[in-house]
C-alpha cells in the first residue's frame, strides 16, 4: 500500500501546520470583513425593501378585504331591496286588479242598465207598432165591412156611424 501523508495526524483541532491556520484564519477574517463592508449595505436594502414589499402586500390585501365586505353588503342590501321592490310591484298589482275588477262590474251593470232601457224602448216601439198595426188591420176590416153595408144599402149616416162605433171599441 501506499503512504500518502508521512505525518499522521497530530489529534488536535488545529492542522499540523500552524502557519497554515494563522494565514487561514487572516484570510478568512479579511474575506468576512469584505464581505460585511461591501454586502452588508445591500443584505440590509434587500430586507427593508422585503419588509416594505410585505407590509404594502398586506395592506393591498386588507384593502381587498374590505372592498370585498362593501360589495357584500351592497349585493346584500340590493337582495333586501329587491325583495321590497318586488313585494312592492305584487302589491300594486292586486291593487290594480281590485281596482280593474271594480271598474269591469261597474260597468257591466251600467251596460246591463242600458240593455234594460234599450230593450224597454224597444218593447214600446214594439207595442206602438202592433197597435198601429191592429188599427190600420181594423180599418181594414171595418171598411170591408162598411163595403159590405154599404152594398146592401144603408146609407151615409148609418155608414159613419158604424165605422165611429167599431174605431172606438177597437181602441178602448
Amino acid at each position: 500500500m501506499w503512504t500518502l501523508a508521512a505525518e499522521g495526524p497530530n489529534g488536535q483541532w488545529i492542522p499540523s501546520d500552524v502557519n497554515e491556520f494563522y494565514w487561514g484564519a487572516i484570510a478568512f477574517l479579511i474575506v468576512f470583513g469584505i464581505m460585511l463592508w461591501k454586502g452588508l449595505g445591500p443584505l440590509k436594502e434587500a430586507m427593508a425593501a422585503r419588509t416594505e414589499r410585505i407590509g404594502n402586500e398586506l395592506a393591498a390585501a386588507d384593502n381587498a378585504k374590505a372592498e370585498a365586505d362593501a360589495r357584500r353588503a351592497e349585493q346584500l342590501s340590493k337582495i333586501g331591496d329587491a325583495d321590497a321592490e318586488a313585494s312592492q310591484i305584487v302589491a300594486d298589482a292586486r291593487t290594480r286588479a281590485a281596482s280593474m275588477k271594480t271598474e269591469l262590474i261597474a260597468k257591466a251593470e251600467s251596460d246591463a242598465v242600458a240593455a234594460k232601457e234599450k230593450a224597454a224602448i224597444d218593447i214600446a216601439a214594439s207595442k206602438t207598432q202592433a197597435l198601429a198595426d191592429v188599427r190600420s188591420e181594423v180599418a181594414r176590416n171595418a171598411a170591408d165591412a162598411a163595403e159590405a153595408v154599404v152594398t146592401d144599402n144603408l146609407d151615409d149616416a148609418k155608414l159613419a156611424s158604424l165605422i165611429d162605433n167599431y174605431i172606438a171599441e177597437v181602441g178602448s
